[in-house]
């Protein structure tokens, strides 16, 4: 075996992705994506625990969901803005139409994408991909 290559149990242990998502198909979707691609997901029921965690393990991608969860949401975009160590970590998060007033929003706080809940699950194989890289 290549010394050099990392094995698949490192694969599975690398940085992964963070979510605060209350939608349980996205949840699901999330962790079914991220498992094909050998990488681990972590879930978080509040923007505290997400923001402490990720200045510790660093993810890939943080993932927030702005239909269910938008003041958790934004307090996690707030809270990341605030530390230096965490503004390199591409944030992204969904919603449905009815919310769609708060894409500005969220992108103005510094989400670098909200997708349409549709486009979201069309989109998330590849996103977790390009991240993951």
């Amino acid at each position: 075996m290549n010394q050099g290559a990392p094995s698949l149990e490192a694969a599975k242990t690398r940085r992964g992705v963070f979510a605060l998502v209350a939608d349980m198909a996205a949840a699901t979707q999330i962790v079914k994506c991220a498992a094909g691609l050998h990488v681990g997901v972590r879930s978080f029921d509040s923007a505290q625990k997400l923001v402490a965690q990720a200045v510790v393990e660093k993810p890939f991608l943080v993932i927030l969901d702005f239909e269910k969860r938008e003041a958790e949401a934004f307090r996690a975009l707030n809270e990341m803005h605030k530390n230096a160590d965490l503004k390199g970590i591409p944030v992204v998060g969904f919603m449905t139409q009815a919310k769609v007033m708060v894409k500005p929003e969220a992108e103005k706080a510094g989400c670098f994408r909200v997708y349409m809940k549709t486009e979201f699950g069309r989109e998330l194989p590849d996103l977790i991909a390009r991240y993951a890289v």
